[in-house]
């Protein structure tokens, strides 16, 4: 059973790469999750930007994903390694474990952090 929901998973996450890039985020017609700190404070928190990212990241448009989120290029590959390594384990394939630390979480928030004061102060 764990096999097949591993499989299903798996085709799931094909489907959504797929809508990802064929369909771009920034049509106001697709639809794709708003941020509500956006919205609701005018703010844009460290994860604004990142769908629009990952969609010209799946274009081969590196410069622009980076322009758009910096975080795509270390949020990418860590969601698709975490994804990959509960899917995996069914099929007895076991990739090492994230271990991440308090001072790790909290150097991490710090980072985000400051990411977000600099992105949300306009100096021009």
């Amino acid at each position: 059973m764990k096999k097949l929901l591993s499989i299903l998973a798996f085709i799931v996450f094909i489907g959504v790469l797929r809508y990802f890039y064929s369909h771009n985020p920034s049509d106001n017609e697709t639809p794709f999750a708003i941020c509500m700190t956006k919205s609701v404070a005018n703010i844009n928190c460290p994860g604004c930007g990142g769908q629009r990212a990952f969609h010209q990241l799946l274009h081969g448009n590196f410069i622009e994903a980076g322009k758009l989120n910096i975080f795509i290029y270390l949020f990418a590959p860590l969601l698709a390694y975490i994804f990959f390594s509960f899917t995996l384990k069914p099929f007895n394939i076991n990739l090492p474990d994230i271990n991440l630390t308090t001072k790790g979480l909290i150097i991490t928030f710090i980072i985000l952090s400051i990411f977000t004061i600099f992105r949300n102060i306009h100096l021009v």
